[in-house]
């Protein structure tokens, strides 16, 4: 993950250095971006997984209540993973502010993108892992 610049090393770098880490930072924030995007995406199609399992593979009644402990982890897991996809794709873009040579907001400069990534992959591995359990001992065990 890129780092902010410190107002020292701004300071010591020039108008030139300053653009070339820009780009440089710009391609590599565009391409966790993109994968952001994407975690979102497949969280939200994993939230529907999730009905469809139930109701298809399950054959559970449609008057049968779906939100038990596993299920409640799963959605909390997936949603907390669209949340930080897009929180993240926010920092991303006032890090990338913050090399420019304007003043900015600094209100989320002391949060890194990267922590708010990694939360992203673990709430949506953690929910694929736990839906996966939930699955095998549902097909097991009906």
């Amino acid at each position: 993950m890129p780092k902010r610049m410190t107002k020292s090393m701004y300071e010591m770098t020039t108008t030139p250095e300053r653009m070339a880490t820009f780009d440089r930072q710009e391609k590599v924030m565009s391409m966790f971006s993109d994968n952001a995007k994407t975690y979102i995406q497949l969280s939200g199609a994993a939230l529907l997984l999730t009905l469809t399992f139930s109701d298809r593979i399950l054959h559970l009644p449609k008057e049968a209540n779906l939100a038990n402990g596993w299920m409640i982890t799963v959605w909390i897991c997936f949603l907390v993973a669209i949340v930080t996809g897009a929180f993240y794709q926010f920092l991303a873009v006032k890090l990338l502010d913050g090399l420019l040579d304007w003043a900015y907001d600094r209100t989320w400069d002391w949060l890194e993108p990267g922590y708010v990534y990694g939360v992203m992959l673990a709430a949506f591995y953690g929910g694929a892992i736990i839906f996966t359990i939930y699955a095998v001992i549902r097909l097991r065990f009906p």
